[in-house]
């Protein structure tokens, strides 16, 4: 019988995103003490069940839940089995959490509920991670504000797209002009004087996709010409805003299909037919 790997738990930062860090943890038998966070914390159970009580409530987290921490919840961490959980969980300074949230008003927000296990919980918590994995600053922003409007489950105002419709051009002509550079949702907002909530889902009425889909889609334009020009594929992914040829590879395998090698690859070969 095969044995999975030992545990394994690492902690890191978000390159470009200040008051932002993560923790990916597999195979966890191990039990944290009772403690608290002075960050917001949210994330999702990948694989196991976790036994977690916060405050007098114990909770057993299944895959695809999405445990929900408040400033200040006590609460422990343990296996409720032998095999051990696998999770992910992002930790937010209040600073990020009120800069995302500022046009909502209304005090400081709390979560609801210990977790959620609704599919548009998951959803939005999912981009979250993978925005964090292969986006931008401006791809993580975006799903951090969309994640906490569906996890706080506020109020978002309605915005009139008609009457917004040329500052939303002025945002798609910085988008097509700074594309590879390091946007960010704050710069665009105060740019054109929306809040986020109009911004997001205003531009995607608009033209299809939000800002961030909309960086990417230019950004793989530029890389796909650079590549046939034969540029080298680490060149590329700095040329492009990449932190690396790794997330060229991502994006680039999601937009057209193939991975950039066996693009450049499948070119040589029509060309030398």
């Amino acid at each position: 019988m095969r044995h999975e790997s030992t545990e394994q738990i690492r902690y890191g930062s978000v390159s470009g995103t200040e008051g932002v860090e993560v923790l990916e943890a597999r195979h966890l038998r191990l039990t944290f003490d009772r403690h608290f966070h002075d960050t917001y914390a949210f994330g999702i159970v990948l694989a196991g069940v976790e036994r977690c009580r916060i405050g007098a409530h114990v909770n057993f987290f299944e895959p695809g839940v999405v445990p929900l921490f408040n400033p200040g919840d006590v609460h422990d961490g343990g296996p409720a089995t032998a095999d051990g959980w696998s999770y992910r969980m992002v930790y937010l300074e209040h600073g990020v959490v009120a800069g995302l949230l500022d046009d909502l008003g209304g005090g400081q927000p709390a979560f609801p509920a210990d977790s959620r296990s609704d599919e548009p919980a998951r959803r939005r918590v999912r981009a979250v991670f993978d925005a964090i994995d292969c986006g931008s600053p401006l791809g993580v922003q975006e799903s951090l504000r969309l994640a906490l409007e569906t996890l706080f489950d506020v109020r978002v105002p309605k915005h009139a797209d008609s009457r917004l419709m040329p500052r939303l051009v002025r945002v798609r002509e910085r988008l097509e002009a700074e594309c590879c550079g390091p946007l960010r949702l704050r710069d665009l907002c105060g740019e054109v004087g929306v809040s986020p909530s109009a911004l997001l889902r205003s531009f995607e009425n608009a033209f299809g996709l939000s800002p961030h889909r909309y960086q990417q889609s230019r950004r793989m334009a530029i890389a796909r010409r650079l590549i046939a020009a034969g540029v080298p594929l680490a060149a590329v992914a700095a040329e492009c805003g990449y932190a690396d040829q790794s997330h060229l590879n991502r994006w680039f395998r999601r937009v057209y299909g193939v991975t950039p090698g066996r693009f450049r690859r499948q070119l040589a070969e029509v060309r030398a037919r």
